[in-house]
């Protein structure tokens, strides 16, 4: 308790964009200007458009998207979104949905329904497209 005193409100508040946790979500969408990606899961294979997703690559993705969080939290700086994130979780029940705009020479975030706004590191942003762009089919088993 007593090393609580000394920090600022903003220690305390939840800086994770996301809130899906270690629970593997159903579907994710990735929306990165003219772009648009959608993963769809189905019992443990990920599908992308008809296309079977290599795991691992999908796997990085959720990593990426789940590590999302706020270096600190600002007053302003949202303009319009370069980056929409939308993760739909336990049996889709839980869908959450953060925008991204670009600050400078940092991103800032914001939660749908929400009025916090998350300042990004830009290295964070940028490992969520590259993950994405990276996403590569499952490779097809041989035929006999």
């Amino acid at each position: 308790l007593g090393t609580g005193l000394g920090k600022k409100l903003d220690d305390f508040r939840n800086k994770k964009l996301f809130d899906f946790g270690f629970a593997d979500p159903d579907k994710v969408e990735v929306h990165d200007g003219s772009k648009g990606l959608f993963l769809l899961r189905s019992d443990s294979d990920w599908w992308s458009n008809g296309t079977k997703m290599e795991e691992n690559s999908v796997r990085s993705l959720i990593d990426k998207i789940r590590d999302l969080s706020a270096s600190k939290f600002v007053d302003s700086g949202f303009t319009s979104a370069v980056l929409d994130l939308t993760v739909t979780s336990n049996d889709g029940k839980r869908i959450e949905k953060v925008s991204i705009s670009k600050n400078g020479a940092a991103y800032v975030a914001k939660r749908e329904n929400e009025p916090a706004l998350y300042e990004l590191d830009a290295s964070a942003v940028t490992d969520v497209q590259k993950s994405a762009a990276d996403l590569k089919p499952a490779p097809q088993s041989a035929k006999k």
